[in-house]
């Protein structure tokens, strides 16, 4: 299965010097071949590389970089939580797909749009293409929440799915530790514009969008995102949403067709061609959810090696005051790093 990519236009030659630096030290650390099938050798040397990049900057990062098959993990801060922006639409669609094979949904049930339901300047085309009274399915929704990250189209799942609070029940139900779900997304960008409107005293969408462009002082606006960067809701783990993937790419979570819709979704992700799949070679299948909002950038899901050597689950969460290109490239480059290591130390 192949998925189309954009390639950034950065200059790749350092990633691939520092690739093969990685392969030759790896591959001189490693047992006979026959050795190595009875007891794969542990990533020692992708662990130190995926630490020295992450070090290169400033603020925090954390990243799992597993080998789906044989379970060979780095962590680089693994455990420490950090917000995950929209990344959280992985959570928020197991949960509907959970809801789908239990019969309590329908992927081609349509939900009819009231005037409170969406709200402006969310990003993505339903907010521009849809309004009160528009009917769209299940399954539309989804697609509209991992693709393009359509923040209108997430509310309204959440909402179908019975409200921020089941989402993080079912994560706690299918044994998923470390990673919260505990806003809608418009409560949580009118938190990071300064104001406390929460679902339980919730802000309409005209009020939302009065907030949203209102005039803040550069000031004001970094008192903002500190305390919202410090917020514990709505963040994960490195290594908890690896875990959700790990085991939802098993088969484990959802039914069959329900996996293969989600994989599908995933691999046609359009935003972030510069994070996970920035520094890939081309055409490299690459399933996966982003998240954006101020200091952070994470890019989470599941790259798929050639030949048959499987798959690498990869979860990255940054929160740093780096220039975006910085931070994506960040990405890009334990990526990388990990998608050679796992290919050629089998």
């Amino acid at each position: 299965m192949t998925v189309a990519v954009h390639r950034s236009q950065r200059p790749r030659l350092r990633t691939s010097v520092l690739a093969s630096a990685l392969l030759l030290g790896s591959l001189c650390a490693t047992p006979m071949l026959a050795h190595a099938r009875q007891a794969p050798p542990q990533p020692a040397a992708l662990q130190a590389e995926a630490e020295r990049l992450a070090a290169q900057l400033p603020g925090e990062v954390g990243a799992a970089l597993v080998h789906l098959e044989s379970g060979r993990a780095v962590y680089v801060n693994g455990d420490r939580p950090l917000p995950m922006a929209s990344t959280m639409k992985v959570p928020v669609a197991v949960h509907i797909l959970k809801l789908v094979d239990e019969g309590k949904l329908g992927l081609q049930q349509q939900v009819l749009l009231g005037p409170d339901d969406i709200y402006p300047d969310m990003g993505g085309p339903m907010d521009t293409h849809l309004s009160a009274g528009s009917a769209i399915t299940i399954r539309d929704l989804l697609h509209m929440m991992i693709t393009v990250s359509d923040n209108n189209a997430t509310d309204i799942l959440v909402r179908t799915g019975g409200g921020p609070e089941a989402v993080q029940q079912r994560m706690r139900a299918l044994g998923v530790e470390g990673l919260r779900v505990d806003r809608y997304i418009w409560e949580l960008l009118a938190n990071y514009y300064g104001n406390g409107a929460s679902h339980a005293q919730p802000l309409g969408p005209a009020a939302y969008g009065e907030l949203s462009r209102s005039e803040r002082s550069e000031a004001q606006r970094r008192t903002n995102m500190d305390a919202w960067n410090a917020d514990p809701r709505d963040t994960s783990s490195a290594r908890a949403m690896a875990q959700l993937l790990q085991r939802t790419w098993k088969g484990e979570l959802l039914s069959p067709e329900s996996t293969r819709v989600l994989q599908q979704i995933m691999l046609d992700t359009r935003t972030g061609n510069a994070r996970l799949r920035g520094m890939l070679p081309s055409g490299t299948p690459v399933a996966h959810k982003t998240g954006t909002v101020g200091d952070v950038i994470n890019d989470v899901g599941v790259i798929e090696l050639p030949n048959g050597r499987g798959h690498v689950v990869t979860t990255v969460f940054i929160k740093s005051r780096a220039s975006t290109e910085a931070r994506d490239a960040a990405i890009a480059q334990l990526a990388r790093a990990a998608h050679d290591y796992y290919l050629f130390v089998p």
